[in-house]
């Protein structure tokens, strides 16, 4: 099927193929730490982003609680004080 010059001229251009792809930089992928190969570097890469992802969440849904117990607590305050010069005096 395949002579063995076959076979050694495939394994001398897989060869000469790897040694360029190696020499050759990478310009497609960005230098971040989510991609580095060392696992702390990728741990605190994720979770630096899951922290600010949070943060972010919070002053929102914080920000939207703040306005509704203002809302609410003034509806509150005004139905609390008509009641009280109703039955109080």
């Amino acid at each position: 099927m395949y002579s063995d010059q076959d076979i050694a001229n495939l394994v001398a251009r897989v060869q000469q193929l790897e040694g360029q792809a190696m020499s050759r930089p990478n310009v497609n992928v960005p230098n971040i730490k989510l991609i580095s190969p060392n696992f702390l570097a990728r741990a605190f890469a994720v979770w630096g982003h899951f922290f600010v992802a949070n943060l972010l969440i919070s002053i929102a849904v914080t920000c939207l609680f703040v306005i509704l117990g203002l809302i609410m607590g003034t509806s509150f305050l005004t139905i609390f004080q008509n009641a009280l010069r109703q039955y109080g005096g």
